[in-house]
């Protein structure tokens, strides 16, 4: 497994924790639910960032659900500890892409249908866990997590698909041709080494 960390990986980093955040704050203003948005498209950042730069794209939603935790009124240990499973929604989607050399723009009836599903695992798991940390917290009664699973879950997978895979489908040949794109989950292709 190859492991790459530099100037490269942390502006990756900054540029998916500040698309996160924002579309994070945004949301905040259609809550449904205390929690929960009506549309959440916080989540296309997470996964398609996660696609497309593994490991370093998912660690922005973990800092982006920190500082886009504070729209929301909840506490920073409900951030510091949601940003773990926000962070775990990209890695469900995109990790299968990376471990079976899957084509991450969709081409083909397979790859997208893959991709709708494991989107569907993917947000189901973060509703759950979201709900199960405000329970940790004392934000959500044990009793009312059923409740608030299917709205959260249904903001994030409606993201996911309207708005995860336009932008994976059309603009990941032109961020593959950057030397931003990693071919591994934790490290760019070879032919992107610096001489």
């Amino acid at each position: 497994m190859r492991f790459e960390f530099g100037a490269r990986q942390i502006a990756i980093i900054a540029l998916s924790t500040a698309l996160y955040a924002v579309l994070n704050w945004f949301s905040a203003a259609f809550q449904v639910v205390p929690g929960a948005s009506l549309i959440f498209p916080a989540t296309a950042i997470a996964i398609v960032m996660t696609m497309w730069f593994g490991f370093w794209g998912a660690l922005g939603a973990y800092f982006g659900t920190i500082i886009g935790n504070f729209a929301w009124g909840t506490a920073l240990q409900v951030g510091i500890t949601g940003g773990v499973h926000d962070m775990l929604e990209g890695m469900i989607v995109a990790a299968p892409f990376f471990i079976w050399a899957l084509r991450r723009d969709l081409p083909n009836i397979s790859t997208f249908a893959i991709y709708v599903v494991l989107a569907a695992i993917g947000t189901g798991a973060n509703a759950l866990l979201g709900n199960l940390n405000y329970v940790l917290w004392g934000v959500y009664p044990l009793d009312a997590v059923v409740a608030g699973v299917w709205p959260w879950w249904l903001a994030d997978f409606v993201a996911a698909i309207v708005l995860g895979i336009p932008l994976l489908r059309f603009l990941t040949p032109f961020v593959q041709r950057t030397g931003l794109y990693h071919e591994h989950f934790f490290a760019r292709s070879t032919e992107h080494e610096a001489v």
